[in-house]
Parts: C-alpha cells; sequence; structure tokens
C-alpha cells in the first residue's frame, strides 16, 4: 500500500442515509394506511353472487396493508440505528480526541 490512507466513518453521510431510509419509511407507511382506508368490503359489495371473491379481495388488501406496515417499521428501525451509529461515532471520535490531547 502506498501512501496514506484514511479509515474512518464519514457521519454525515451517514446521518444524510439514515434520513433517507426515514424518508422512505413514511412514504411507506402512508401507502400502507391509504390501502388500509380504502377497502373493499366484506363481500357484499362485488355483488351477492360474487362474496366469496369479495371476501378473498379485502383479505388481500389487508395483509397487503400489514406487509407495508412491518416494511415501513423494518426501515424506521434501520433509520433509528443508522442515527444512532452516527452518534456512537461522534462520540467515541471525541472522546478519543479528548485523550490524545491529554498525553
Amino acid at each position: 500500500m502506498g501512501g496514506s490512507e484514511m479509515v474512518g466513518v464519514r457521519t454525515g453521510e451517514l446521518g444524510a442515509l439514515g434520513s433517507d431510509y426515514r424518508r422512505s419509511a413514511d412514504a411507506v407507511r402512508d401507502q400502507a394506511k391509504r390501502v388500509a382506508d380504502h377497502r373493499f368490503g366484506t363481500g357484499d359489495e362485488a355483488g351477492r353472487n360474487y362474496a366469496p371473491q369479495g371476501i378473498a379481495v379485502q383479505q388481500g388488501l389487508e395483509r397487503i396493508s400489514a406487509w407495508l406496515r412491518n416494511w415501513s417499521d423494518a426501515t424506521t428501525a434501520t433509520a433509528d440505528a443508522l442515527g444512532a451509529a452516527v452518534v456512537a461515532y461522534a462520540e467515541t471520535d471525541q472522546q478519543r480526541a479528548s485523550e490524545t490531547n491529554n498525553t
């Protein structure tokens, strides 16, 4: 290896990534709500001869909404972890810098 190579974490970029994840989670959560708020019905609305099919469609929409909420929750948890990592890196850097200055 020739030259000097810096090893480190760019906390600003890591924080920006966390913000991007949070915006994504919010967008997915909004879509989950839209699916949940626009119910197909219990089957009666599909026509009296098609109630079983209407029920199946409604159940499918409920599953889609649940999966979207799960996806949003997981993405939010990832954003939280990235934010915590930024704080931990910054605190560690500050602590190490003060220890270096004291020696």
